[in-house]
């Protein structure tokens, strides 16, 4: 009903900062590996994670990432820096986080929630 009149009056969007939250806080619960979570659409996100062990000290080409799990890596934090300039010989080193973009279905699999 207050949307209705909000809209009615002239704001564009009305904004739920309760129901955001608990959106937010459903899917970083679903995996201690999820570390940040950002909605950019109805399917596509950017996740913050922790780098899968399996990932550790091999390449993006070595773990084919794209083809494999159908998401992309944006950047690598690792020593409170954030890496965005990712290659195909980029290595995943013990301790970084990665930046990743994909479907939340795709991110799913590929961390196995």
């Amino acid at each position: 009903m207050q949307e209705k009149f909000l809209l009615r009056n002239g704001a564009d969007e009305v904004v739920y900062p309760e129901k955001q939250l608990a959106s937010w806080t459903a899917i970083r619960c679903t995996s201690d590996m999820i570390l940040d979570y950002t909605e950019l659409d109805d399917g596509y996100s950017i996740f913050e994670i922790e780098t899968p062990e399996s990932w550790i000290n091999k390449t993006i080409v070595e773990i084919n990432i794209r083809r494999k799990y159908n998401i992309n890596v944006l950047a690598i934090r690792g020593n409170g820096k954030l890496n965005m300039n990712i290659n195909p010989d980029t290595r995943f080193m013990e301790g970084n986080s990665v930046l990743i973009l994909g479907q939340q279905k795709d991110v799913q699999k590929c961390l196995k929630i």
